[in-house]
C-alpha cells in the first residue's frame, strides 16, 4: 500500500478536531442541533486552515445515521463512503478545471434528481473564484433556491474574487489562520503518537513557517521524518526549511554594524554563490533590520508574538547595544533606496554592495534626548526637564 502524507491521513473527521476554528465548528454545531441548516455555505480563509475539510465533516454531519452529539459517527456507511470519496451522492467540484459554464448547466440539471443513498446530496466546489463570470450568473437562481434535498458548499482562498450576489446568497465562515500555540499543541500530539522526537523549539520553527496553515505544517514535519527519521533537531529543522539564511543574514547585519565593509561584502557574494536572489537579499535583510529595531525598542516581555531562532534573540540583544535607533532608521531607508535601485538599474549586484558599503559609513545619531542625559550626567549644566 503506499504511503499516505499526514496531511491526509490526518484530516480531521470531526468538528472538535477542527484546530484553531472553534468559533465555526460551535456555530454549525448549533445549526444543526436546532434544524436551522443553511442550503447553502461559503467556506474562505487562507490555505491548509481546513475548509474543505469542515465541507466534508458538515456533509457527513447532515447524512449520519447514528450522529454523536451533531458530530458524524465516522463508522456507518454513509460517513465511510464520505470519507473515501465513493459517495455518490456528495459532488466534489474543483472550479480550477471545471469552470465553463457548460459544467454549471450539467450542475442545474442534476440537482433535480433526489439523492440515492444519503439524506441530502451535496456540492462542494473548492476554488470556487476560479469560475468565470457567465458560470456564476448561471449558478445564482439554483443557488438562491435549490431543490430541498440539495446542499451547496463554496470554499475559496480569494473571496474578493466572488460576485457579491454569490455571496449574499450563502452564510459565509471566514476560517482564520491557526496560531503558533496551538499549531505547537497540535504538532506535539501528531508526533508522540508517530513516535517522533522533535524539540519543542523544531515545532515551533515548523509553525513559524508554516504561517498559519496546518497544512503546511504537517508537509513540513513529514519532510523532517524523511531526512532527520525518528529524531528532529533545530538544525535538521534549520537545514531543511533554508534557515541557515538567517543566520547568514544575522551575521551580514553584525559585520554591517561593525563597519567590517570586507567581511560585509564577502557574506553577500556568498549568499548570491549559493543561487539567493538578491531582491530577496534585499527583503530579507529589510526584515533583519526590523527585528533588530523591535529588540532596541520595546520591552523582551513584550515580544512573545514574535519567534525567533535559537539563539537569535541574545544576538540581537547584544547588537542592540551597539547601535542606536537612529541608525537603525538609516539602515532601513538605504535597504528602501538599494529596493528601487535593483529595480531601474541592469547591475542589481553592485547595487546592492555599493548600498551596504554605504550602511558601513553610517555614523550614530545621537538624539536630543541623548545629549540632554550626557550633560547631565558630566555636571556641566543643570538643564530642566522637558515635559
Amino acid at each position: 500500500m503506499s504511503y499516505l502524507v499526514l496531511a491526509r491521513k490526518l484530516r480531521p473527521p470531526r468538528f472538535k478536531d477542527l484546530v484553531g476554528q472553534e468559533h465555526i465548528s460551535k456555530t454549525l454545531i448549533n445549526a444543526i442541533r436546532t434544524d436551522r441548516v443553511a442550503h447553502a455555505f461559503l467556506f474562505t480563509g487562507p490555505r491548509g486552515t481546513g475548509k474543505t475539510s469542515c465541507a466534508r465533516i458538515l456533509t457527513k454531519a447532515l447524512n449520519c445515521h447514528a450522529p454523536v452529539e451533531h458530530e458524524p459517527c465516522n463508522v456507518c456507511e454513509n460517513c465511510l463512503e464520505i470519507n473515501q470519496g465513493i459517495a455518490t451522492d456528495i459532488i466534489e467540484i474543483d472550479a480550477a478545471s471545471n469552470r465553463g459554464i457548460e459544467h454549471i448547466r450539467e450542475l442545474r440539471e442534476n440537482v433535480k434528481f433526489s439523492p440515492a443513498k444519503c439524506r441530502f446530496k451535496t456540492y462542494i466546489i473548492d476554488e470556487v473564484h476560479m469560475l468565470t463570470t457567465e458560470s456564476f450568473n448561471a449558478l445564482l437562481k439554483t443557488l438562491e433556491e435549490p431543490p430541498s434535498h440539495v446542499k451547496f458548499i463554496l470554499a475559496t482562498t480569494d473571496h474578493h474574487k466572488i460576485p457579491t450576489t454569490v455571496i449574499s446568497r450563502c452564510q459565509r465562515y471566514d476560517f482564520s489562520n491557526i496560531s503558533i500555540p496551538e499549531m505547537v499543541t497540535y504538532l506535539q500530539s501528531v508526533v508522540e503518537k508517530e513516535g517522533i522526537s522533535v524539540s519543542d523549539s523544531a515545532l515551533k520553527l515548523i509553525s513559524k513557517s508554516a504561517t498559519g496553515g496546518m497544512r503546511d505544517a504537517l508537509t513540513t514535519l513529514d519532510m523532517l521524518i524523511s531526512f532527520g527519521g525518528d529524531l528532529v533537531d533545530d538544525e535538521k529543522v534549520i537545514t531543511v526549511l533554508g534557515l541557515n539564511d538567517a543566520r547568514e543574514l544575522d551575521g551580514l547585519l553584525e559585520a554591517i554594524i561593525e563597519k567590517d565593509v570586507a567581511q560585509v561584502i564577502s557574506l553577500f557574494q556568498n549568499l548570491v554563490a549559493k543561487g539567493r536572489s538578491i531582491a530577496r537579499i534585499v527583503i530579507d535583510l529589510m526584515g533583519v533590520v526590523k527585528d533588530l529595531s523591535l529588540v532596541k525598542s520595546v520591552p523582551e516581555g513584550d515580544l512573545n508574538w514574535h519567534d525567533f531562532l535559537p539563539d537569535q534573540l541574545d544576538l540581537y540583544k547584544r547588537l542592540s547595544a551597539k547601535v542606536g535607533i537612529g541608525t537603525l532608521q538609516q539602515y532601513f531607508q538605504i535597504i528602501l533606496d538599494i529596493e528601487g535601485q535593483i529595480k531601474r538599474s541592469t547591475q542589481a549586484k553592485i547595487c546592492v554592495e555599493m548600498g551596504l558599503m554605504r550602511m558601513c559609513s553610517v555614523e550614530s545619531l545621537v538624539g536630543v534626548a541623548e545629549i540632554i542625559t550626557a550633560l547631565r550626567s558630566a555636571g556641566k549644566k543643570k538643564i530642566p526637564a522637558i515635559n
